[in-house]
């Protein structure tokens, strides 16, 4: 019977407490940046020697492309003149040895990072 009066209890306070506004409510807007990334895929993902990172850019702009090991290490960085529209980086793996990966597309306001596998 205790138990079922607490649980009562706490249904009611909580019920009221969510129905109660606050008159002096302060909204804050955050200043949402617009994605300019879309659409990154590498093709094919797992490879052996080369790949294709594909991704579409909504404006023309400097994007770095790094690569990174499992243990944050990067092995490999470039700088890339995106055109507006389709991109695409020719990725070969040189001297990098076998083994997973994150490449990351870095603008001036966002980052996108996804797993690269070397076999």
């Amino acid at each position: 019977m205790k138990k079922l009066l607490l649980l009562t209890f706490l249904v009611f306070t909580t019920f009221c407490f969510s129905q109660q506004s606050d008159k002096n409510n302060t909204v804050i807007k955050r200043s949402e940046t617009p994605i300019t990334l879309k659409s990154v895929t590498a093709s094919p993902n797992p490879f052996s020697t080369k790949t294709t990172i594909n991704f579409q850019s909504t404006k023309s702009q400097l994007i770095l492309f790094t690569l990174k090991n499992l243990l944050g290490k990067t092995v490999y960085s470039e700088q890339i003149s995106a055109s507006t529209g389709q991109n695409i980086i020719n990725f070969e793996k040189n001297d990098i040895s076998k083994g997973m990966y994150i490449y990351t597309l870095q603008t001036g306001s966002e980052v996108i990072s996804k797993r690269l596998v070397i076999q």
